[in-house]
Parts: C-alpha cells; sequence; structure tokens
C-alpha cells in the first residue's frame, strides 16, 4: 500500500502553505497537536475496540541500565529503529525513559546540550563516552499497567503529551505501548472508511527545514517544536525534497558514521555539517480528499508517523500525524 505515496521526486509547495523555519520563543498554538474546542469524550469507537495494554504493546521492551553511557542509548535506538527506550536499574526495575528526541537535545538542539558545553567543553567523545543516560533520562516516567484499559491509557497519552508508555505487571516491565501500537489496534483491520477526510484534520502550516541548513539548525527545531520528522525545502525551487527525522539524527551517531566523516572532536564543527548528510529524500505523501483510515494504514505499512499532504495539483498543502489520526477517532 505504501508504494504508492512514496515519492523520490521534489514536491511544490503550495502558495497557501505556511512554512515555519525560524524558530520562535514561544511555542505557537497552531502546532500543538490537540486541536480541537472540547476534551475528547472517548467514543463509542474506542470502547467496541477496547483492549488491554498488555495486549496491544510491543514486546519485549528494549532497556538500558541507568549507568550507561549516552553512546549506549545511541547505539541501541539505532539497532532496533525505535523512538524511544526504557531505563532501568540492576534490578530491572522502571527508573527512567529516554526518547529520541531527548538525544537530539542533549546532542545540539535544546538545554541538555549545555552539558556538553559546561561538563564536556564540546568535545564529542567525551559527551557521549562519559556522560551517564540519568543525566539526560525523565526520571519519573508515567507507566500503565498491563490491565489497563484502553480508554484510560489513551486519555493518560493525550493529556500528558505522550506518544509511549512502558507498560508493567506490578514492578516487572513486560512491554511499550506507543500512539502507532494503538492506531492499529483501532483501525488496522478495519476495511470500511471512517468518515472524515485527511484535510478535515490536517495541519496546514509546516514547521520546516531549508536544505542549506545545518545538523544544529533541524535539532533545534525539533527540540523546541516538538516534532520528530521535519520536512525539507530546496531554497530555490520551495519544493519538499526530504525528511530528517528524530531517529535519523540519532542513527548519524548511533551507526558510528559520525566518527568516520568529523574532522574534528569539537561538537560545534559537526553540527555544522548541512543536514542533507541524515536527510532521506523519500517523502510520504497523501493526497488531503483520502479518508484518514487509508492515511493511517500508509503510516503503519511504512513505520513512519506523519505524511505531507498534497492536492489533485501534487502541491504540498499540510502534514497529518498519527497523534491526529488518534485524536479524529477519540472526538465524537
Amino acid at each position: 500500500m505504501g508504494k504508492n505515496i512514496r515519492r523520490y521526486s521534489p514536491i511544490k509547495l503550495s502558495s497557501n502553505v505556511k512554512t515555519i523555519t525560524m524558530p520562535n520563543v514561544r511555542y505557537p498554538s497552531e502546532f500543538k497537536y490537540l486541536r480541537a474546542d472540547s476534551k475528547p469524550n472517548w467514543n463509542q469507537r474506542v470502547r467496541t475496540k477496547e483492549g488491554e495494554a498488555g495486549l496491544i504493546s510491543s514486546k519485549p521492551p528494549i532497556t538500558i541500565n541507568q549507568n550507561s553511557i549516552i553512546l549506549d542509548a545511541l547505539e541501541k535506538i539505532t539497532k532496533h529503529n525505535i523512538r524511544g527506550i526504557i531505563v532501568t536499574d540492576e534490578k530491572e526495575r522502571l527508573r527512567g525513559i529516554v526518547m529520541a528526541t531527548d538525544l537530539v537535545n542533549y546532542l545540539g538542539g535544546g538545554e541538555y546540550y549545555r552539558i556538553i558545553e559546561q561538563r564536556h567543553k564540546g568535545n564529542i567523545y567525551s559527551a557521549i563516552n562519559e556522560e551517564k543516560i540519568s543525566s539526560i533520562m525523565n526520571p519519573m516516567p508515567i507507566f500503565v499497567n498491563k490491565s489497563q484499559k484502553l480508554v484510560k491509557t489513551i486519555k493518560i497519552m493525550e493529556s500528558n503529551g505522550l506518544g509511549m508508555l512502558p507498560v508493567l505487571d506490578k514492578n516487572k516491565i513486560i512491554g511499550i505501548i506507543t500512539e502507532h501500537d494503538i492506531v492499529k489496534h483501532l483501525i488496522y483491520e478495519n476495511n470500511k472508511d471512517l468518515g472524515k477526510t485527511v484535510k478535515e484534520i490536517m495541519t496546514r502550516n509546516i514547521v520546516a527545514s531549508y536544505e542549506n541548513d545545518t545538523l544544529k539548525r533541524v535539532a533545534q527545531l525539533m527540540s523546541l517544536y516538538g516534532f520528530r520528522r521535519v520536512p525539507i525545502i530546496s531554497y530555490q525551487n520551495n519544493e519538499i525534497i526530504g525528511v530528517v527525522s528524530a531517529k535519523d539524527f540519532v542513527s548519524y551517531f548511533g551507526s558510528h558514521r559520525v566518527f568516520k566523516e568529523a574532522i574534528s572532536s569539537n561538537i560545534e564543527e559537526i553540527l555544522k555539517l548541512p543536514l542533507t548528510e541524515i536527510m532521506r529524500k523519500e517523502v510520504f505523501t497523501i493526497t488531503d480528499n483520502e479518508d484518514i483510515a487509508k492515511a493511517a494504514k500508509n503510516m503503519i505499512d511504512n513505520n513512519i508517523n506523519s505524511l505531507i499532504v498534497v492536492n489533485d495539483n501534487k502541491e504540498a498543502i499540510g502534514i497529518i500525524t498519527e497523534r491526529d489520526i488518534l485524536i479524529a477517532l477519540l472526538m465524537g
């Protein structure tokens, strides 16, 4: 199914779409994931597809010890192609969680970067081989019990702005449940349209980077806006030519590729590299008049969390994410 929406050629931006490429001090309200005037009412569609967190979650969970170094987390997220990793102690008890976006923040995107500047004096080798993962983990992660009902699990996710939760059986970690898992559970086997089109729930403003921006620039955008994927725009033609994800950024370090290409141990020199070094040229799209069920299935089949929305003229007019679909499924 995904083959008919994967594009390697540039996608022209519609003149009506607004692209945001310069960070603002405040998080703009138009980019908040929950774009609704009322609270979700957790409607009947979810209740008829009810399930428990333990059954829906991905297993086995990928974990890392709290005393492990940053490089270990980079390598594990790269190897397993996951969005985050559970942090445990010696007895395998839950102690925290680290997302790919936290690592982007640490390596040049946000407040965690000060650790590298102040404690490691900008040295990349010291920063990833000596700093422990506990320095940047969330030490108080929200989790759910394996018997937690789906409606409650989703409510916890959305009210806290989380895309991933550890699943516990008493004190034992048995899995991870993500937005991806839930969307798949709710509609993957549903062959019917859901009666709502992509254009009804998509975001018409696109946060993007230009192709001549740096690794640091795209890391700052991800950290500021909280997005895991950033479209890349051609400076000359104003066309979308690729995408950079948080996992792409992490993989550049976790695969050790950065060490082969870096000309200095100074991380600032590394972050000056063009983001095209890690950009993926494949861009997944969907037309605005398609039902959101097709959008969800395309994301599931291609293991991605967003699609560029195009009109009948193949012009980009917005973006739709898994969270948009999940909220649409829940709203009355």
